[in-house]
């Protein structure tokens, strides 16, 4: 049950512990660690970067930022590859109350952690706003579609979610669902422990002023992939949400869908345009695929 009262405010946090999940992020978790340096959070807080199997330095180059933030930890996520294992093993190695999860290639702003902690206060879970961004391609931010900018995002007409890369959690909340759930790799993975979360009777907020500068893949076919797999764990969750009031899924929708991708083909070699053609189509390939392995239907 929640642990919030309703219409009351809970102290701050004791202890803040952020937690980075990283695999071979050498390159770009430096950027993430000087953005949390100039956080504007003036209570206790740590930083615990969790190594899923780096090959590329992702330890040394974390530890290098000790002298800017010296509660910072590395812990060892080899055992099995993916987000939420990594997530399972930073938050267990956590000292914090109050534990926020961002990822290794993005960038927290100034008042982001300040934002996190003060919405913890009102629930159990919250959410902090992605705004998305890119280094080379600013076009790339356009294959997606916006996260909506005063409400935590939706999916498939259920309950809101916070993106993983700014979710925090009481840790109290987080040991009583058991964590992350480590089956869910590649897409899911934040949706199905805020829907088990709110299921649970936990209460999510989201924190408008906790803004993640979230970064956008810009290589036509690493957006293609990620979108893939989105789309490949839509028919999971809906394999494990349906019996919990999930809404089917409507194959008149997605024939209508598919329908519009082989309309816009010409649209795939655009160079305006192929970005989100191949966004979107990729998305939609990955839902027939897991359609078929869940044995569900999530066109």
């Amino acid at each position: 049950m929640s642990t919030a009262a309703q219409g009351t405010l809970r102290p701050m946090p004791e202890l803040v512990s952020v937690v980075i999940p990283a695999r071979d992020a050498a390159l770009v978790l430096p950027g993430q660690l000087e953005a949390l340096s100039r956080q504007e959070y003036p209570g206790a807080w740590e930083v615990v970067v969790a190594d899923n199997g780096s090959a590329d330095g992702t330890a040394d180059a974390a530890r290098e930022w000790r002298p800017e933030l010296p509660e910072l930890r590395v812990v060892d996520a080899f055992a099995r590859k993916g987000i939420n294992h990594a997530r399972n093993v930073g938050a267990a190695a956590a000292r914090g109350d109050f534990l926020v999860f961002c990822d290794a290639d993005d960038a927290a702003t100034p008042g982001w952690l300040r934002a996190m902690a003060q919405a913890s206060r009102t629930a159990d879970l919250v959410g902090g706003y992605p705004e998305y961004f890119a280094v080379h391609n600013r076009q790339a931010c356009s294959w997606r579609r916006p996260q909506p900018r005063d409400r935590l995002p939706e999916m498939m007409g259920y309950l809101p979610y916070a993106v993983g890369a700014t979710l925090g959690v009481r840790t109290e909340v987080l040991r009583a669902l058991g964590g992350f759930n480590e089956g869910y790799a590649g897409g899911g993975d934040d949706v199905e422990f805020c829907w088990r979360a709110q299921l649970a009777s936990y209460a999510l907020v989201f924190a408008p002023d906790a803004v993640m500068r979230y970064r956008v893949r810009e290589q036509l076919w690493q957006a293609a992939r990620q979108a893939y797999g989105y789309g490949r764990a839509d028919p999971r969750l809906m394999r494990d949400f349906r019996a919990h009031g999930l809404p089917p899924a409507s194959t008149r929708s997605a024939l209508r869908a598919w329908y519009r991708i082989a309309r816009r083909l010409p649209e795939a070699i655009s160079p305006e345009r192929s970005g989100s053609w191949w966004h979107g189509a990729a998305w939609r390939a990955g839902r027939l695929v897991g359609s078929v392995r869940h044995r569900v239907r999530c066109l």
